[in-house]
């Protein structure tokens, strides 16, 4: 179907035959005003950077496979592909004999040249992730095998279902999975071993302003369980990716692209002659590398042959030239990067392993083939067939999901592989600052646009300054928008969701304050590093293909450390009673005291901060002691072999000789991905204003958790329910509530309003004293907590080197994770959601009680300061359009919105164009049509909806493939009309 521009009124706008009411393009869709292209300097090629002559109608191919995408034929099919070839290999007595590292090498070469080479006639890139049209990879070495117990329902699951055929299941519960019980996956292999911290080399290079680097002790036997891991596997506290992906990164393919394999094979067997790898464990490394380099060079010769069966005499050459030679044309070079992604998807998780800066490597390309032609007519047809080219290379990358559980599907439900991709932006380049806006970028855009799905996650950089010129290079006017920013936000409108915008000017110091502390960095090479950051998985800043950031190596979640430091160390799950157990050490004893014996505000954020590191100082073992053993069994010879640092290139040197898993990069650390943030923001200025400021005492405020802030739980139990409860009580005083005051139903209404009026995050930046609409509290936490969650962090050192860095991005875990916690300061109930990314909470007012607007939501998230967020953030703006014929003006308005929060800072926005009656009628479809016997009607229903696109906290999703708890959550959202910045909510009745 084609993709609606968003109603106002609710309902999509899908045409069905009649004729358009508002001026259109005869195709039932938004006529797309042009984008008069003033600098052919700059963009050399394009007339109109919209490109409004071209339409998906005109790709028939591409047509028909986005159609594929939504029908039944889309819905994912486990492939066993992967594990029956990495379970061959491993099964040889003379596999298991190898040196780790040259096994695993071996492995991956027998994996590629065995793997099932796919071409179609009508194909114009070679090769699949899997061999269904679209498929969950199984990753048996990670935690594939979770899936074991679903094989016989994962067919038919209400939520997210996965079509398996008979032999595949058969395969893999008979052969594959019990091969895998006694291969431990790194979680048990680390379990199941003896671990002292003291044992491992200190690989952190990072000094300048840093403290020196801690590695928190860590010693355990073989068979025992340490805190960190056991505090991990309840969930409730923070989540390592170790024991699933240590995908969040991105490849370096212009080596390839330049070199290719022939000649980065020759330089690694150099470095081994010349002595260059100079130990056993480093010619072992190269000799790894140049294993999986040439397994893909086979690989890619049996793409050729596919193409020549099928036909196909264009692949077929491309392929019997690259990837072992370097690429001439756009066409072999998309196909090397296809080619080489799809491989390293078979090494390294498909979640968050992105592309990198895909219009900077392919613009060389695209110009030398268009440069070549000799008539207009023939130009502008290859300019149609660069987005035609563009558009494959975008459905390929829809043909693979994560692989998830029934119980995975509550976090991360509607997950794409978040394969960010990165258009636009700047580079350093002899001391100057200039644009990196090309044609591929507005090429990259215009599949973006007429595709409107949601991988790859398209991301743009924008920077404040550069790009708001004019073609002399003099500076707009600030009432006009520049042509790329306008482009950005046209496509953003007709998808809905994509790209997301990032602020060039607040993230390229962050970063780079970041690379100059490394030894042997200069300031100006730093600054070179980080004017060429990409987006990783939904969000994240790292210098494409030369800091491994391990960006999702932790989810925390903030109000669990909020929850200690209300409970002196202690956690509702476990009981909160003086003789309950404390979470870190299992004692009676209170590690700080709780909020009914603090005194000040002052003592009560010293002891959030002592929580805090307690709970940092898990995270951080629990990261580094998986880390250790994922670098002993999982190693990534492939990436390794793609990246700066690792190893060398023809015409560079340097380098270490060693796997990007332990530590070979140019730049290293860990992210840390903070949940609930503002949650924890609004309850801080909720004890503050009320509970220090003298209008609620401390046991009222629990009491008012306690009841979770319903007057209906206050009714008076019987004598009997009393009676049981306090010998209950007497049994377990372990699980004894805390004695807290009786609350009235009339009092708990007043405190529930003081709650709702108190100062919030995302209320504003107004800081006059005295002002009604003063949210200075609000500002003071903001900066206070994200300023003491970088130093926190920073302090310690990662497994690999470097240290961790703390962002704030969610995907739908604020969701998974808020069903597990019980209810918070800021009013939010049991169960409920937390915010998302950095995005403030929904339901928020003012100090008045009037409600927030546009600007006083947007201007609370750039106040934070960039360098304390150098693993990104997400903020979720969500944005009602008025009616097709108001495009041109919602563009503008849109673009004045993007452009004020770059000029003030803002780190990363994306943005969620959907009115919220859309959303709810979508819901109730996607209800309807999931309860058990639903019919014809139902399905038919939810058809329109298929492909609504939406962001939820970092990447892309379908809405209707979202858990009931997170289109929910999406629903709720502060979302603001564009043409008045009034928040919806308040005009709309559900």
């Amino acid at each position: 179907m084609s993709v609606p521009y968003p109603s106002a009124d609710g309902g999509i706008s899908v045409e069905l035959g009649k004729g358009p009411a508002l001026p259109d393009s005869g195709s039932g869709k938004i006529d797309l005003f042009p984008i008069i292209n003033q600098d052919f300097q700059k963009i050399k090629t394009l007339k109109d950077l919209a490109l409004r002559h071209i339409t998906l109608e005109q790709f028939p191919v591409v047509n028909a496979w986005r159609e594929k995408l939504f029908a039944p034929e889309g819905t994912p099919e486990i492939c066993d592909e992967l594990p029956r070839l990495l379970t061959e290999f491993l099964r040889r007595p003379e596999s298991q004999a190898l040196p780790p590292y040259t096994r695993r090498a071996q492995a991956l070469r027998h994996i590629f040249v065995n793997k099932t080479a796919i071409v179609h006639a009508d194909d114009l890139l070679p090769g699949q992730t899997t061999t269904s049209f679209v498929g969950p990879v199984v990753y048996a070495d990670t935690i594939g095998y979770c899936i074991w117990p679903e094989l016989k329902t994962v067919t038919t699951r209400a939520q997210n279902p996965f079509k398996i055929r008979p032999e595949v299941a058969d395969r893999l519960n008979r052969e594959i999975f019990p091969f895998w019980l006694e291969q431990k996956p790194v979680q048990e292999l680390a379990r199941y071993s003896n671990y002292d911290s003291a044992d491992y080399e200190n690989r952190d290079r990072v000094g300048g302003d840093y403290p020196p680097s801690i590695d928190p002790p860590l010693s355990k036997k073989a068979g025992e369980t340490p805190k960190a891991q056991e505090l991990m596997e309840r969930v409730a506290f923070f989540l390592s990716d170790k024991a699933t992906c240590v995908s969040h990164t991105v490849p370096d393919f212009e080596r390839v692209l330049k070199y290719g394999f022939d000649g980065l094979i020759e330089r690694a067997r150099q470095d081994i002659a010349n002595g260059v790898a100079a130990t056993p464990q480093q010619v072992e490394f190269l000799q790894g590398v140049i294993e999986v380099y040439e397994g893909a060079k086979i690989y890619a010769q049996h793409l050729a042959e596919a193409a020549d069966k099928a036909g196909n005499l264009a692949l077929a050459a491309i392929c019997r030239k690259i990837p072992a030679q370097p690429a001439e044309t756009l066409h072999e070079a998309l196909a090397v990067v296809w080619i080489c992604y799809h491989l390293l998807l078979q090494e390294n998780t498909n979640f968050g392993f992105s592309i990198g800066r895909l219009d900077q490597i392919l613009n060389r390309f695209y110009l030398a083939d268009w440069q070549k032609l000799d008539s207009a007519q023939a130009q502008d047809d290859y300019i149609r067939h660069a987005v035609e080219l563009v558009s494959h290379f975008f459905l390929h990358c829809s043909d693979h999901v994560p692989l998830s559980t029934s119980g995975s599907e509550t976090l991360f439900a509607g997950s794409g592989s978040n394969q960010a991709l990165t258009v636009g932006g700047t580079r350093y380049e002899n001391g100057q600052v200039v644009d990196a806006v090309n044609d591929m970028t507005y090429i990259i855009l215009k599949a973006t646009e007429i595709l409107s799905i949601r991988d790859p996650n398209v991301h743009a950089r924008y920077h404040r300054d550069v790009h708001h010129r004019d073609a002399q290079g003099n500076s707009l006017p600030t009432e006009v928008m520049d042509p790329y920013l306008r482009r950005i936000c046209q496509v953003n409108i007709l998808t809905r969701a994509t790209p997301a915008l990032h602020g060039d000017a607040a993230v390229v110091p962050a970063m780079a304050s970041y690379y100059a502390a490394h030894a042997g960095i200069s300031a100006e090479e730093a600054l070179a590093d980080a004017y060429d950051y990409t987006s990783i998985g939904c969000i994240e800043e790292n210098a494409a293909h030369k800091h491994y950031g391990n960006t999702g190596s932790t989810l925390m979640v903030l109000p669990a450390v909020l929850e200690l430091a209300l409970y002196g160390g202690k956690h509702r799950s476990d009981g909160v009673a003086p003789k309950s157990p404390n979470l870190f050490y299992g004692d009676e004893r209170y590690t700080t005291q709780p909020l009914i014996q603090i005194d000040s505000m002052q003592a009560f954020i010293e002891a959030f901060k002592f929580q805090l590191n307690e709970m940092a100082r898990h995270v951080v073992q629990c990261n580094n002691y998986f880390g250790r053993f994922y670098e002993q069994s999982r190693q990534s010879p492939f990436l390794s072999g793609l990246f700066t640092g690792p190893t060398n290139t023809p015409d560079s040197d340097g380098a270490s000789f060693r796997d990007v898993s332990a530590g070979g990069a140019k730049y290293n650390s860990a992210g840390i991905a903070v949940i609930g943030l503002a949650d924890v923001i609004d309850s801080f200025c909720v004890l503050d204003t009320l509970v220090f400021g003298g209008k609620m005492s401390a046991g009222e405020l629990l009491a008012a958790m306690q009841a979770d802030f319903d007057e209906n739980s206050l009714q008076p139990k019987s004598a009997w329910a009393a009676f049981l409860a306090r010998v209950q009580n007497w049994l377990h005083p372990e699980d004894a509530p805390l004695g807290l005051p009786n609350l009235s139903k009339d009092r708990l209404k007043q405190i529930k309003e003081m709650v709702r009026l108190a100062p919030k995050y995302g209320a504003g930046v107004d800081q006059t004293p005295g002002g009604i609409y003063n949210n200075a509290t609000a500002v003071k936490y903001t900066h206070l907590l994200t300023e003491m969650l970088q130093e926190v962090f920073a302090q310690y050192r990662t497994h690999r080197g470097g240290r961790y860095l703390p962002g704030y991005w969610s995907m739908t875990n604020h969701a998974g994770f808020g069903m597990l916690t019980k209810a918070t300061p800021n009013g939010r109930r049991s169960g409920e959601s937390f915010a998302s990314g950095i995005t403030p909470c929904p339901g928020i007012v003012k100090a008045n009680g009037e409600p927030v607007n546009l600007l006083d939501h947007m201007l609370s998230v750039t106040s934070v300061n960039a360098n304390t967020v150098q693993n990104g953030y997400t903020y979720n703006l969500s944005l009602t359009t008025r009616d097709r014929g108001h495009f041109a003006e919602d563009t503008e308005l849109f673009s004045r919105y993007m452009k004020a929060f770059a000029d003030q800072n803002g780190v990363l926005v994306q943005m969620c164009v959907s009115s919220i009656n859309d959303l709810v009628a979508a819901d109730r479809a996607a209800t309807a049509a999931g309860q058990t016997g639903s019919g014809e009607a139902e399905h038919k229903a939810l058809e329109p909806f298929k492909d609504l696109m939406i962001r939820v906290a970092g990447y892309s999703a379908y809405f209707v493939t979202l858990s009931p708890q997170m289109r929910k959550e999406i629903i709720q959202r502060a979302n603001f009309g564009l043409d008045t910045g009034a928040e919806q909510h308040t005009l709309n009745a559900l």
